[in-house]
């Protein structure tokens, strides 16, 4: 499609009523109406556009109702889950070029953030005499990218500094909002070491060596830009901006099995208590974040809601603005329970789902971004 000089409304609309007009519509709509014309392309692709794109789509319902989620199955596509309509809405595929591998490699979701998705690639096979006690991609070769599902674009971060043999690895990522930077953290051990990754500097660097490392080998949730997750010892915290990740923060009751959430742009744990029919859900909030900085600041807890189940939880996954509760039973069914109303309702997903993430649509691109090249028919959602 040829671009023109000027938009076919443009001597009708006037040009804030344009903007208001484009930033309600999905991406994929943008991306194409940038070939209407220069004036839409330079407004569309204004940082300033994007920004407020961005803010719109957060702040609208859906932004809170999706969620960006990987299956077991490693051939499978990465997909976009909307908690709402309980339906698989997309097939995203992966964060590179179809053809660039000879078959579909090993891939982990490691977070989303401001529609960036960072997606770890194993480019090589397990090592021999690796028992269950080593995390999954411990010791392969492996590719972190960097994805805006949306725009189809991505770039592999450089390699990892730290190159030791390891038994254990955790990857975080997420948004450090005061330096405007997209940034990925991991944790290894033995001995624990952890280092951070910045868009803006394009490089890692080595942190101060931790106390404590992820217990489920990744984290959990980045909120107002501490990067979270239960540790051994108690919940973690990286401080994304001071570059410092703070252990042993002591958790509102003694659990390995605690979900950090975010609750109202606030830090929350989830914990389920079982007994042997059925299980609690309980959710306490962080009342002050001082205690994620260190400093010996102790944290404190305020409980708000204790629900009893009829049934088993296996896991929680999120907690929406609307009330609902994302969970899993024993029965790996899915559930979405409104603990206003107390009511649960099914989910039927389609695929065996084992990673989700909050995911919000948008315009957002980092430096060395490529185009990702699929076939017609291949990534047409």
């Amino acid at each position: 499609m040829a671009i023109t000089n000027s938009p076919p409304a443009g001597d009708i609309l006037t040009e804030d009523l344009i903007n208001e007009i484009l930033l309600r519509l999905p991406v994929k709509s943008l991306l194409r109406c940038q070939l209407v014309s220069k004036t839409w392309f330079s407004l569309i692709t204004n940082p300033s556009f994007v920004k407020s794109q961005l803010l719109h789509a957060i702040a609208s319902s859906d932004a809170n109702q999706t969620l960006i989620v990987k299956s077991e199955v490693s051939d499978t596509p990465i997909s976009l889950l909307h908690v709402d309509s309980r339906q698989i809405v997309a097939d995203l595929n992966f964060p590179y070029s179809q053809g660039e591998f000879e078959s579909v490699p090993d891939c982990i979701l490691v977070g989303s953030a401001n529609g960036i998705v960072c997606v770890s690639i194993a480019v090589s096979e397990t090592p021999p005499n690796q028992d269950w006690f080593f995390s999954s991609f411990a010791n392969r070769k492996t590719n972190t990218y960097l994805w805006n599902p949306a725009t189809r674009q991505s770039k592999v971060v450089p390699s990892f500094s730290i190159c030791h043999d390891i038994r254990r690895e955790a990857l975080g990522f997420g948004f450090d909002p005061i330096d405007n930077d997209f940034k990925v953290v991991r944790v290894v051990s033995p001995p624990f070491s952890a280092e951070i990754y910045s868009v803006n500097s394009n490089a890692w660097r080595e942190v101060p060596k931790p106390m404590d490392i992820p217990w489920n080998d990744d984290f959990d949730v980045c909120v107002n830009g501490f990067l979270c997750c239960t540790g051994m010892y108690g919940m973690m915290a990286f401080d994304l901006n001071k570059e410092v990740l703070n252990c042993a923060i002591k958790f509102p009751v003694c659990t390995f099995d605690a979900r950090i959430i975010e609750f109202n742009d606030s830090i929350a744990v989830i914990v389920s208590m079982a007994n042997e029919s059925n299980d609690k859900i309980n959710m306490w909030t962080l009342d002050d974040e001082a205690c994620l900085c260190g400093g010996g600041v102790e944290a404190s807890w305020t409980l708000m809601f204790s629900v009893d189940l009829d049934l088993l939880v296996q896991f929680v996954y999120s907690y929406f603005r609307n009330g609902d509760l994302l969970l899993m039973t024993d029965d790996d069914e899915w559930l979405v329970y409104d603990f206003y109303k107390k009511e649960a309702r099914v989910v039927p997903v389609s695929i065996n789902v084992y990673q989700t993430y909050k995911y919000t649509e948008s315009l957002v691109s980092v430096p060395g971004f490529k185009q990702d090249n699929w076939n017609a028919g291949e990534d047409d959602n």
